[in-house]
Parts: structure tokens; sequence; C-alpha cells
């Protein structure tokens, strides 16, 4: 398995049927690509060089979120072409990141419905990468289609999730293992949007909740003894894809109970924040000096339990550039987890 390395956030498109044959596996390219992290894509029409489409415009800049969003659903889907490409360019495409960090790529997009698409890196014209037909005739319309276009697919993607309003349970965690109470801590939506994708090309694939969440605490009952503002510890949106379990430890070394809760980041991994439940059932969150999240790579997405170490816990993730796993040991120093040293652990599989 041949993946490319580094933060390659999204897009794919569209080419001739012919690359089919060169395919071999079902493999995801480039892993999962948050669609969040992209604030424009910018495509340019390159010289048709014979070829019979047209050219739709010179140069256009997207910023609409349906259409960044189908980009990076077709990027989750695509597949490795496994031979050596040689192919003229029909567009050079532009990422352009919240932060103004850039990738380029050649872009391949036909205009005949149900082909495949191409998408190859600028810096190594060789290797390209194919979208399934169903995802690359979402593009082929946007693209090709009028200017509004993209305007009716945000249409359709309001259309395809639910607006929430009032609490929903997306994790709902029995204390008592924990505290010797009979309480609860649930994590709910308080506002919101509720959808579903089941397609092969969603990688992150089901449910979806997101909007404003928070953290309860109640009693046997269902009666709030305390409420905590979640979603106000995080810059972005918070977005959960399935129900799953609070996990609990102590890593402070205080006797009360520490939890995690992080954000889907990349294939390798989730940005996680640490948080504590107090005695008086008042939820606060544990400062990481020099990082306001950690990267860690588990099996569990939202929330996972670090192995507790002496005065603190350990936590790893996988470095692409390294091609190993990374551990790294954080001890608490009475306000903050300071950070003390890294170990460098090779990964029994690397990064195929």
């Amino acid at each position: 398995m041949d993946l490319e390395v580094g933060p390659i956030k999204r897009i794919l498109l569209t080419v001739p049927v012919l690359l089919a044959v060169l395919l071999s596996g079902c493999q995801n390219a480039f892993g999962f690509i948050n669609a969040r992290w992209i604030s424009e894509i910018t495509l340019d029409c390159q010289p048709a060089g014979g070829r019979a489409q047209s050219e739709p415009f010179e140069s256009r800049t997207f910023t609409d979120p349906a259409f960044i969003k189908l980009m990076a659903d077709a990027m989750n889907g695509s597949k490795r072409v496994q031979n050596d490409l040689y192919h003229g360019a029909e567009f050079k495409m532009k990422l352009t990141f919240g932060d103004g960090y850039t990738e380029d790529y050649i872009l391949n997009l036909g205009e005949a419905k149900g082909k495949q698409g191409l998408l190859v890196p600028a810096e190594n014209s060789a290797k390209g990468y194919t979208v399934s037909p169903k995802d690359a005739d979402k593009l082929r319309k946007l693209v090709y289609g009028e200017a509004d276009s993209a305007a009716d697919a945000g249409s359709e993607a309001a259309q395809a999730s639910v607006t929430v309003s009032g609490p929903v349970t997306v994790s709902r965690n029995d204390l008592f293992p924990v505290t010797g109470k009979h309480e609860f801590l649930d994590l709910q939506l308080l506002q919101g949007q509720y959808s579903e994708d089941w397609t092969a090309s969603s990688a992150a694939g089901g449910r979806s909740w997101s909007g404003i969440f928070r953290l309860v605490v109640t009693d046997e009952q269902g009666q709030a003894l305390s409420t905590f503002a979640l979603s106000q510890h995080f810059s972005e949106e918070l977005s959960f894809g399935e129900f799953f379990p609070i996990q609990f430890g102590d890593y402070n070394g205080d006797g009360n109970p520490d939890f995690a809760i992080g954000q889907f980041g990349s294939s390798n991994g989730s940005f996680v924040k640490l948080f504590t439940l107090n005695p008086d059932y008042s939820i606060q969150e544990l400062n990481i000096q020099g990082d306001q999240e950690l990267f860690v790579s588990s099996p569990d997405r939202y929330s996972m339990k670090f192995d507790e170490a002496e005065g603190g816990f350990k936590a790893s993730h996988y470095d692409n550039a390294a091609g190993r796993q990374v551990e790294v040991f954080y001890r608490w120093d009475g306000t903050a987890f300071q950070q003390v040293n890294t170990g460098s652990q090779a990964s029994a599989k690397g990064m195929e």
C-alpha cells in the first residue's frame, strides 16, 4: 500500500475510463480528509491540446462548503493507480487551507458521464489517484454545470440532514464504576445537524452529529447536577460520527477521574483535549503546556484511555515523516501537563 505522506487535504476528479485497468486493490489513497481544513479550491483551465471537451472557464475559485465537501468525499474514496502515468493536464488545481498553506495538483475531469477521474500531485506527475464514476459525476456537474450548481448542491446537502434543537445524547456513561455513585456523565448535542451518509465514498461513513455540544452530570432520575459548555473549549465546530463511551483515568494523580475528548484529525489520529470531573460535579479542562491539543493515534477516535505513568501519562502517535510510532510522556506540574521526553518506537507494519 503506497500512501502519500504529508498534510494532503483533498480533491479528486475525472479522467478516461481506460484508467480502470490500471487499478489494483481498494485502499484509500490519502487517508481521511477533513473538509473543514480547506478554505478554497482554485481551478485553472489548461489549453485543450486537441481534446474534444470544452473549457468551462479560464480560472475559478470555489469557496462553497458543499463543493469543498464533495471534493473531500471524492478524495476519501480515491484509489491509487499502480502504474506510472503519462497524461496531459486539463486543470491546474490549487488547494488553500485555513492557515494559508497551499498544495498544487493536476486534475483531469472529462465531461462524459460515468467516467472515472484522475488527480495527480504536481510534484510527482507519474503518480495518480482515481475517483469513482459516482463521485466524479457529482464533481463534473459542479465544474461543467451551470454557475449555480454549487448552490444547488448546497441545497441538496441541507435536505440530506436534520436540524437538531434540544439535547441529543451521543455518549452516556455510568459513573458508578468510576466514582462509586449512581450518576451519569453525558455528552449531548444541543443545537446543530444530524446526517447520514452510507455511500462507499464516505470514509467517515454512517451517522454524523455536528454543532454545539455540552457535557452534563445527572443523577439516576436524570436531574442535572452540573453542565459544561464543551464546544467553547474547541476552536472548530465539534462533530462525532458514532455513539461512543468516554474512558476514564487519573492522569494528574489527584484521585479525580480524568478523561479525553477528541476530534478526528487524519487517518493517523485525533486531536484530543483532557478534562477532569471534580467532587462537586464541576468539569474543568486540564491544561497541556505548549499545546492546546494532543495528537494521538488510537483505535478509539473520540475518547481513549492513556497509559498512566508516575505523575502523568503516556500518549503516542504515528509520525509519517519518521515512519514510526512516537511515544510522549507528560507529567503534571500542578497547573499543566508538561512534556518530559519523547521516544521513538518502530511501528510493526509502518505505513505501507
